[in-house]
């Protein structure tokens, strides 16, 4: 009898920690989906629509002369959008640079923005993804001395919300005047 309720005893404490043991595994892998689905959303929402192909990496700008650059950049998003504006980003604490004109070149159209960046009045210019478009940018030597192009901040609409994005550079791209 003695041996009998040890037994129910150590079957009770077994399936007690069977049950704790089936309660931690359901915790484990809720934690897991619920990671993977904000690593998933965290991912999704830091990819970069546009990306820079091309560009010159050491602009030399003689004072108060005008030189040009272009840099080629790629749509990457992944339903057509409908660009809007582009404007060009300097790094330094004098500007040394000017930025007299920009110029966006796609399908051998070309669109002169206007100094806010927008384009022409009754323009469109739409991307479809993995396109690549030219951006011509005319920079005048103001002072000796050199600037970064820290980048580009693109306005565009996908459907029907307007969107902002900064295709940052760094540093890797210098614009000297001499």
């Amino acid at each position: 009898m003695l041996d009998q309720a040890k037994s129910k005893k150590s079957q009770k404490s077994l399936s007690r920690s069977k049950a704790r043991g089936s309660l931690w595994m359901w915790i484990i892998i809720g934690v897991v989906i619920i990671s993977a689905a904000v690593g998933l959303f965290w991912w999704s929402q830091n990819q970069k629509p546009f990306s820079l192909v091309e560009g010159n990496p050491q602009l030399v700008v003689l004072i108060r002369s005008d030189r040009e650059s272009v840099y080629q950049l790629r749509y990457d998003g992944r339903q057509p959008v409908n660009l809007q504006t582009l404007k060009v980003m300097l790094a330094g604490q004098v500007l040394h640079v000017d930025v007299r004109q920009v110029t966006m070149v796609h399908d051998d159209q070309e669109y002169v923005l206007a100094g806010d960046g927008s384009l022409p009045a009754g323009s469109e210019l739409i991307l479809e993804p993995g396109e690549e478009f030219d951006v011509h940018v005319n920079f005048r030597g103001q002072t000796l001395g050199g600037n970064y192009l820290y980048g580009f901040e693109i306005g565009y609409l996908a459907g029907e919300r307007e969107r902002t994005v900064r295709l940052v550079l760094d540093y890797d791209y210098a614009i000297i005047v001499e």
